[in-house]
Parts: C-alpha cells; sequence; structure tokens
C-alpha cells in the first residue's frame, strides 16, 4: 500500500476542498495522473471520494473529500488546505505537515552552490581542521547563495563538467582571474537551480558583466553559454590557434550536432570566429584535455 500521495495530488485535493465548501461537486478529468493514483488510493482506504461522469470527468464529492482528509490526517498529514499552496520551506518544515518529506518545494541544495578554491592558507586551515594527512591542492564547499557578498568578486566563472571543476587548480587561468568567484554549473537537480538563481543575482548587482563559462569547445558547450537564460560574457578556452592544432576529431559529433542556423543569430559577435571554426573545420575538444595549455577570455 502507497501511504503517500504526490505533491501534485495534494495541491490539488486542496483546490477542491475549497470549492467543495461552497459546492457539492468538484469536476475532475478522469484521465490525469494525479486523479487515477489518489483513487487507487482511496481504494486501498475504503473511501469513496465520488462518482464517475461521463467518459471524460470525474466529479470528486464533498463527503468523500472530508473523509480523505480525515484519513490523511489521522496518519500524519496537515490538513488538506495547508496543501493550497503546496508544501513550502525545505523538507525539515515538510516533515511538519506531511509524513512525506519529499512534498516541500525547496530541494535540499536549492540556495546551495559548489565552490572551489586553491588559496593556500584556506587549504591548510581545512587540512587542519580536517585532520587530512596532506595539504589540498583545492577545497569545495557548498555556499548558500542567499549569504555571498558579490561586491567581493570581480568575475564568476561557471565550470561545466564536475570533473573539471574538481580539478580547477590544475588549469592554467589568466591571471585577471584571480578575483573569481568559480562554481560548478550543477547537474540536473544538484546545485543547478541555485547556480542559475546565482547568475541571476550577479547580472541584477554587477550588471551585464564578468559571468564567465568555461566548458567543452564543442557544439554542446558552445550552445549552452549562449543560450544561457542569463548571458555569459565571456568564454574561457585555449587560443583558438591551440585548439585548432590539438582538437580531437570524435570530439565534434555530427549526428548530434546543433544545427549551426539554430545558434548562428543568437552567438554573441565574439565568439563568432569560434563558432565559425568548430563549424566549418569541425574543430572540437573537452574540458578534460585542456590543462596542459594557457587559457584566456574571449
Amino acid at each position: 500500500m502507497d501511504e503517500n500521495l504526490s505533491k501534485q495530488a495534494l495541491t490539488e485535493l486542496a483546490k477542491a476542498f475549497k470549492a467543495l465548501q461552497l459546492e457539492t461537486s468538484y469536476k475532475v478529468k478522469r484521465n490525469i495522473t494525479w486523479l487515477k493514483k489518489t483513487l487507487t488510493w482511496c481504494d486501498e482506504h475504503a473511501i469513496i471520494l465520488g462518482r464517475e461522469g461521463d467518459s471524460k470527468h470525474y466529479y470528486i464529492e464533498r463527503d468523500g473529500i472530508r473523509k480523505l482528509d480525515a484519513k490523511l490526517q489521522s496518519i500524519g498529514y496537515s490538513a488538506l488546505l495547508d496543501y493550497q499552496q503546496g508544501v513550502g520551506g525545505d523538507r525539515l518544515d515538510g516533515a511538519k505537515v506531511s509524513p512525506n518529506e519529499k512534498d516541500a518545494k525547496e530541494l535540499p541544495t536549492e540556495h546551495l552552490v559548489l565552490a572551489a578554491c586553491s588559496d593556500l592558507s584556506l587549504c591548510l586551515t581545512y587540512q587542519s581542521l580536517f585532520q587530512l594527512t596532506e595539504t589540498p591542492a583545492q577545497i569545495q564547499v557548498e555556499l548558500d547563495i542567499r549569504t555571498l557578498d558579490l561586491t567581493s568578486y570581480d568575475y564568476l566563472i561557471v565550470v561545466e563538467n564536475r570533473d573539471c571543476f574538481s580539478a580547477w587548480h590544475q588549469y592554467q587561468i589568466p591571471r585577471e582571474l584571480t578575483n573569481a568567484l568559480v562554481v560548478y554549473r550543477g547537474h540536473e537537480s544538484h546545485h543547478s537551480k541555485a547556480c542559475q538563481a546565482l547568475k541571476a543575482r550577479w547580472l541584477k548587482q554587477k550588471d551585464a558583466s564578468g559571468q564567465v563559462y568555461f566548458g567543452d569547445f564543442d557544439p554542446h558547450g558552445l550552445a549552452i553559454a549562449i543560450d544561457a537564460t542569463t548571458p555569459y560574457q565571456h568564454l574561457l578556452l585555449p587560443e583558438l590557434s591551440w585548439l585548432k592544432e590539438n582538437h580531437q576529431p570524435v570530439h565534434f559529433d555530427a549526428d548530434n550536432a546543433y544545427s549551426k542556423r539554430e545558434v548562428v543569430h543568437r552567438c554573441p559577435s565574439q565568439w563568432r570566429m569560434l563558432l565559425d571554426t568548430m563549424y566549418q573545420q569541425s574543430v572540437a575538444l573537452r574540458q578534460q584535455w585542456m590543462v596542459a595549455t594557457q587559457l584566456r577570455l574571449y
């Protein structure tokens, strides 16, 4: 038996509960997933939620949803009306109103970015604090973007790949990027939402300047930089002549490459030479092959 109703089901049922304080029935499309799963849940708990309507609709009734609400509260849920706007806060807050903490809107990394730092004094402190047998070349910490003072930084560098982010200290970075905040772009639900929010906050506070994308030099990596919701002003890459000499032909996946027509009209003028070289000469190179050479801003 599945004791948990989905976040969507709870929100939709809260809407129905509110409407049924004035009406006797509430019409719902019968083929939607949350209703099907809710009716299965009701069957398991011997609750008749409502009645069948025509071939396309189901009618939730006042008596049925009151019984459902009572059953939910008896097994640890909050009252249905508390779910009208979803479960606010993080999972600790979610645990206060639901037996399923994952009903909460906020992800565990909602406001956290993963940042890299290779400052020797901090690395020594980190070694001492955690009793490490060697001094780490780089430390990686989660930072709450809501508490970051962005005025302390000249650049925000977003790194595409997790392994390259972990090896940030190995890359040959131009001197002008010394005072930069370096963060991992994130993957799926891990840190990616906070990274996007950080970029938006940077733009709001520091205008359109200083955002750097360090990723693969291939159609996908370049498209990420070009199509970013909050624009990047720079790419961090090796010299173009070096890329031409050291590119890996297999890194340009012609079968999966974006059509140049799809990105060329959105490409900033300062990156057009990179884009043209990539597509005209099939030049591509992933980040992992860029460790051995000096990088520069475009």
